[in-house]
């Protein structure tokens, strides 16, 4: 199915059934994909779809039960919304191999992906996109399953972040690859599971808030860069498990300077 609208749409989709392809473009502001209180559901594999919002104050509420999920979401504009769930409310679907893009551009959108609630969501690769000049806006990812990979990048000032990759990491663990760019951030990571985990998060810019909470061990690489003459950069990383904390020196093959900076 193919729509494009203008102004002040809403669109309802409840699909059954396997290899559903869902194409929609709205254009204007106010235009919904679902609502606050019900969302549109696709139930069965190989569901497939790509989603354009153009406009402010639009929402996307989708939830996918079944496997085998491809889909890209995109909206331009200010104060926008998505909210995607996979496997919200049907424990007989494992949600796997989950293959999602969400991209936007504007000020105070917010973010909102639940991956594996009821059932494990497993092999799950997102990546989640801001342009330049994406200020205000609020990032919550949750993702629960095995071998799963976050990529975030996100560039503008006074933004939230909360993502939480939990479940057993098998063999290769969770991977989050994070970058942002801009002033006043807020970054929280929560990583858990039973395997090595993978944490790379680059920041740039002044007065930020980073935590970082890693379980049954792996790697955090942490850069942050900024200046501290208005207001102190915190940073506080907790490792449990068998995680190495390279201070100085060579350990296990890496060279690190450790804590090494300047100013307050």
């Amino acid at each position: 199915m193919s729509m494009s609208a203008m102004a002040a749409n809403k669109i309802y989709v409840t699909q059954a059934g396997a290899s559903l392809v869902f194409d929609v473009l709205q254009d204007g502001d106010g235009n919904k994909v679902g609502n606050s209180t019900t969302a549109s559901t696709a139930s069965g594999s190989a569901t497939n779809f790509n989603i354009d919002q153009v406009g402010n104050s639009n929402l996307i509420t989708f939830d996918i039960h079944g496997d085998s999920f491809t889909g890209v979401f995109s909206t331009t504009g200010n104060s926008n919304d998505i909210d995607f769930n996979c496997d919200s409310a049907d424990s007989t679907s494992g949600c796997d191999d989950v293959n999602a893009v969400i991209t936007f551009t504007g000020n105070s959108s917010n973010i909102d992906l639940d991956i594996g609630l009821s059932a494990s969501g497993d092999n799950a690769d997102v990546d989640i996109v801001g342009a330049s000049g994406t200020d205000s806006t609020v990032v919550a990812a949750t993702i629960d399953g095995t071998s799963a990979i976050l990529r975030l990048t996100i560039d503008g000032d006074s933004n939230n972040y909360l993502i939480d990759i939990d479940g057993n990491g098998d063999v290769a663990g969770h991977t989050l690859i994070m970058t942002q760019t801009g002033i006043t951030a807020d970054v929280d990571v929560v990583q858990s599971g039973t395997a090595d985990n993978s944490a790379t998060v680059v920041t740039t810019g002044d007065s930020q808030n980073i935590d970082i909470n890693q379980t049954a061990g792996g790697t955090i690489t942490l850069t942050t860069t900024g200046s501290t003459a208005s207001a102190v950069k915190t940073v506080n990383i907790n490792q449990t498990g068998h995680a190495v904390f390279n201070t100085n020196g060579t350990i296990l093959g890496q060279t690190s300077d450790g804590l090494n900076g300047a100013g307050g």
